[in-house]
């Protein structure tokens, strides 16, 4: 079994010891099968219980259930919820330790946690290219990590392009749970992209000048004050096009994460109260896909201002 393979069974059994889902359904979530995910787990000797007219689920031990345990309660659950959800008990996790001191202690009647994960994530953003006129590029049928993929040869075309955007963020921390990181920084990593590849920031007097050839975009040029520079963007200068700009992700965001690590637990008087401000270098690139082969352009580093509050 291949890295990512493993990757995303990892990411169904996450998703059916935290959520409870079955087999099925977490083997879709996470673009593999049910096969899959069985084989890796009596590979790995993991306990998935199985009863006649039920989804077949996931069995942990209590301390394993302490990160998404933790999670939940960060992310609003009571501890009562919590266990609930997690099929296990509110004095089972009082129990737990992490370094030898206790994951939760009881305040009055409430209980509160002591320690808040927070965990690294590599995430890609991918879609499409936008023209002058908002004119999508290139064939518009394929885009992101899959498409260059054996199941898809037979989707490419030997002519026309597949054209798309891709940005690859690795090391992103969160406290959420893994199905909510991609969408909660979606705007963050966007901005900064548009900011950083959208921008008049670099000097092409020639290519200024090709532009101001055609009458429709020299016209769009001096309503926008651009027929005075010779500034153009990177996406500009990139692809040697009028106003291109990113469009918006599409729902297929392809989340890559490793459920079981690079996590760190960290204890609540030092996370709370303060801002947080995070940073993280993502990684641009520009595709275009045929039959034929594939073509890329960049990378551009791209730095992901973020909070991680």
């Amino acid at each position: 079994m291949d890295s990512a393979t493993e990757n995303r069974v990892l990411v169904a059994l996450d998703m059916m010891a935290r959520n409870g889902w079955g087999i099925e359904r977490a083997a879709t979530y996470a673009k593999t099968t049910r096969r899959t995910v069985r084989r890796y787990a009596d590979k790995n000797n993991l306990d998935l219980k199985f009863e006649k007219g039920k989804a077949l689920e996931l069995k942990r031990k209590p301390q394993a259930k302490v990160e998404d345990f933790l999670t939940e309660i960060q992310n609003g659950l009571s501890a009562t919820a919590a266990a609930k959800k997690l099929h296990t008990t509110v004095p089972t996790m009082a129990k737990q330790e992490i370094k030898g001191v206790p994951i939760m202690s009881k305040v009055g009647n409430r209980w509160e946690i002591n320690f808040i994960p927070v965990k690294e994530y590599s995430i890609v953003y991918h879609g499409d290219l936008i023209g002058f006129n908002d004119a999508v590029q290139g064939r518009g049928a394929l885009s992101g990590p899959d498409a260059n993929k054996p199941k898809n040869k037979r989707k490419q075309d030997e002519d026309y392009a597949d054209i798309w955007y891709q940005i690859d963020v690795e090391g992103i921390k969160s406290t959420l749970p893994i199905e909510d990181v991609a969408k909660a920084y979606e705007d963050a990593v966007m901005q900064a992209a548009r900011k950083a590849l959208e921008s008049l920031g670099l000097k092409n007097a020639g290519l200024v000048r090709k532009f101001s050839r055609n009458s429709a975009v020299l016209s769009d040029m001096v309503s926008k004050k651009r027929d005075g520079t010779d500034k153009v963007s990177v996406l500009e200068n990139m692809t040697q096009r009028y106003d291109v700009s990113l469009g918006e992700p599409k729902n297929g965001i392809d989340e890559r994460f490793d459920p079981t690590g690079n996590v760190s637990f960290e204890p609540v008087k030092k996370f709370r109260g303060k801002a947080k401000k995070e940073s993280v270098d993502g990684i641009f690139q520009l595709f275009y896909l045929r039959k034929t082969g594939q073509k890329k352009y960049g990378p551009v580093n791209v730095k992901i201002p973020y909070n991680l509050d």
